[in-house]
């Protein structure tokens, strides 16, 4: 059960202040003040009964009845959450809730980082229905990873030399796996887009490329901002995609014919990554690499951002996305003003020329 909480009646000028100090949680919560000591004692016993009243609360009945009676709108996010909770169950099984303090979070999460969010969501909620009075996982000032800010995008002979690898590990059908790279690399489509395309969202023509759903363990879904968006086909792209024989309704398919689900993609990708030596390079950074390829066009981050399916205007892609290579910034810096230079030269020459005229 832990120990019994201390209530602390203090006389502060003219009234009497309560406050609670718990030794398991090493917290002190104000109560409340009164200018009488009876009314002070009330405050008192009423904290009393309210801490045996959490003092059953415990953490793995909570968390299944969390996950019952605080469902996520989306049956994969709910299945990510439950994941994420077993370590927690795991860990805390027996405690109460409301005797988890910072020092045991703190030590938990710094373990835990994938779980963090999804437990301090639940503390939270606890708060809502009264069953705590504070977080003890609320702004632990962790040391943050940057995360996508150090994804070093690849260049484009990197993109097409792990692309190539496709071929080298799975001859024949590596082809598909080869496409599916590039195609990734250059639109920017996420990886359960990608699986989902079919090629009535195909505008060769236009060179254009609707994207509409993504691939989902329960089947097929909008994309991740519920918004449908046009994405230009870059050359690159339209040649990776008219390299491979048409098969079924489905852009990429398995050698059965079959669209892809996560699981049947990653056994083919997987060892094509660790065969070019990336074996943590993951699916999603080949945006990372269209971002950047279009930044380097000389692209401005809105229209990248309206490339790979943003809404905020161009600011992720600057955060996150965009990797542009610093001496291919310098150059085009270069560039820029020997371009302007060499304007300005050509138009004091027809200047003078202009003035020669008239004075002959």
């Amino acid at each position: 059960m832990g120990k019994e909480a201390e209530r602390v009646i203090r006389k502060r000028d003219n009234r009497y202040v309560v406050e609670l100090y718990d030794p398991t949680t090493r917290t002190k919560r104000y109560i409340g003040s009164t200018g009488k000591l009876k009314d002070a004692r009330t405050l008192e016993a009423q904290a009393k009964l309210k801490r045996r009243a959490l003092s059953d609360v415990r953490v793995g009945p909570f968390a299944e009845r969390w996950l019952r009676e605080f469902p996520r709108p989306e049956p994969t996010t709910q299945k990510h959450y439950t994941a994420m909770l077993k370590p927690f169950i795991r860990d805390f099984q027996g405690r109460r809730l409301d005797a988890i303090g910072r020092s045991d979070a703190r030590g938990w999460a710094m373990e835990n980082r994938g779980s963090l969010p999804v437990v301090r969501a639940m503390f939270n909620d606890a708060i809502d229905i009264e069953l705590i009075e504070t977080n003890p996982f609320q702004n632990l000032r962790l040391p943050q990873s940057r995360g996508r800010k150090d994804v070093v995008a690849l260049t484009e002979p990197e993109l097409y030399a792990l692309a190539d690898k496709a071929v080298d590990v799975h001859e024949e059908y590596g082809k598909v796996i080869r496409a599916a790279v590039l195609f990734a690399g250059y639109t920017g489509v996420r990886a359960g887009e990608l699986m989902a395309l079919q090629w009535t969202d195909v505008d060769l023509a236009h060179q254009e490329l609707t994207v509409s759903r993504q691939t989902r363990t329960d089947g097929t879904a909008p994309p991740k901002n519920k918004r449908a968006r046009t994405v230009i086909l870059p050359p690159p792209a339209k040649d990776a995609l008219l390299s491979i024989p048409r098969m079924a309704d489905w852009l990429f398919v398995s050698p059965q014919g079959r669209p892809f689900t996560k699981t049947s993609f990653y056994y083919w990708w997987n060892p094509v990554r660790k065969a070019a030596g990336r074996p943590g390079f993951a699916f999603h950074e080949l945006r990372h690499a269209a971002a950047t390829i279009l930044l380097e066009r000389g692209l401005s981050a809105p229209d990248v951002a309206l490339q790979l399916g943003h809404t905020d205007g161009g600011r992720l892609v600057q955060a996150l996305y965009g990797h542009p290579s610093e001496d291919r910034a310098r150059e085009r810096l270069k560039m820029a003003f020997t371009a302007e230079r060499e304007r300005l030269g050509g138009l004091i020459k027809e200047l003078d020329a202009e003035a020669g005229a008239a004075d002959a």
